[in-house]
């Protein structure tokens, strides 16, 4: 069974902020695969909606790493239907 995605408002200003900021910091190069990555993440989570795993604080939301600092968080909505939520960027923190 095939699921189909809809992507938020939010999901939509976010990913086009990772662009921005992939563009900036790492380029074209990367800026393409990060793309393409969201692309084949699509076609998998709609065919296995369940692959990825929960997001630490929620049981209803699931995350998957996108690129090296950024992860996309989406909800099966309803049966057949998934909603992409938000891209996140990790930010890295260091202990002294």
């Amino acid at each position: 069974m095939s699921y189909s995605l809809k992507i938020t408002l939010n999901a939509k200003k976010s990913f086009d902020r990772n662009l921005d900021y992939l563009k900036e910091e790492w380029g074209a190069k990367v800026t393409n695969e990060f793309i393409n990555r969201v692309e084949v993440v699509f076609n998998t989570i709609s065919e296995n909606p369940y692959l990825y795993p929960f997001h630490f604080t929620s049981k209803q939301v699931r995350r998957c790493v996108i690129h090296k600092r950024i992860i996309m968080f989406y909800r099966i909505s309803s049966q057949n239907k998934i909603s992409i939520l938000f891209f996140g960027i990790l930010i890295k923190t260091r202990i002294s």
